[in-house]
């Protein structure tokens, strides 16, 4: 089972297709999404910009959103497909993603999941504008106070519900999936989550770089599952 996760800063040509054609993903989740091609079908979310959409593509077209309450425009979209359950995160700028609303949305969703549809296998993956590494101020930005740690305490957060991070499964340093014109700083901002089961079945994650189709490169998982 292959899962995508990328945000394709909405570029208007070139990267369903070039996903589509070289990766056969099962199930794609998608941030700043461009045009759907005109032969396939999907979820799509908008947030608080009406250009800006959150999608999630499923190769069976057997997937469906799940209904939940309003994420006031922050750009999450909740699908699933059989036992499996995702929730494509976009960390919408408008506003502190680090602060409650992300994190508390996010719980919310899962509580809802697991309460009303007993789901045990949830992926959450999308571009959360966060990185880590942004505690320690490693560039000319100043994004958290001395000796606080919102960006941790945020993504310990997640953990602590029972998810395990899909990207130090065998990376242990951060991978870059961000480019910054304005910084050389190899920022890692897209992540993906996933529950005990789908992180035991998880046999590779790669990131390839595309720099000609976004600024985000996509996080490409294969489980077997």
């Amino acid at each position: 089972m292959k899962v995508v996760s990328w945000n394709m800063n909405k570029r208007k040509e070139g990267c369903w297709e070039w996903l589509l054609e070289t990766h056969d993903p099962d199930f794609v989740m998608v941030q700043e999404a461009s045009p759907l091609p005109s032969t396939i079908t999907a979820s799509v979310r908008t947030t608080t910009k009406k250009s800006n959409r959150t999608i999630f593509y499923s190769k069976t077209e057997t997937h469906a959103p799940i209904k939940i309450e309003s994420d006031e425009g922050m750009g999450l979209l909740v699908t699933q497909h059989l036992d499996l359950f995702f929730i494509t995160v976009y960390a919408n700028l408008d506003f502190k993603p680090v602060n409650p609303p992300l994190l508390g949305f996010i719980s919310k969703f899962v509580t809802n999941l697991r309460r009303r549809h007993n789901s045990k296998h949830i992926i959450i993956a999308g571009d959360f504008n966060m990185d880590r590494r942004m505690d320690d101020n490693p560039t000319g930005t100043k994004f958290s106070l001395k000796d606080t740690y919102p960006t941790n305490n945020f993504f310990d957060a997640i953990l602590d519900m029972g998810f395990h991070d899909c990207m130090r499964k065998f990376n242990s340093e951060p991978v870059q999936t961000h480019r910054n014109p304005k910084s050389k700083f190899p920022w890692e901002l897209d992540h993906m989550f996933v529950t005990d089961d789908l992180y035991k079945c998880l046999k590779e994650i790669h990131v390839p770089e595309v720099s000609k189709l976004s600024d985000h490169d996509p996080i490409i998982a294969n489980f077997d599952f």
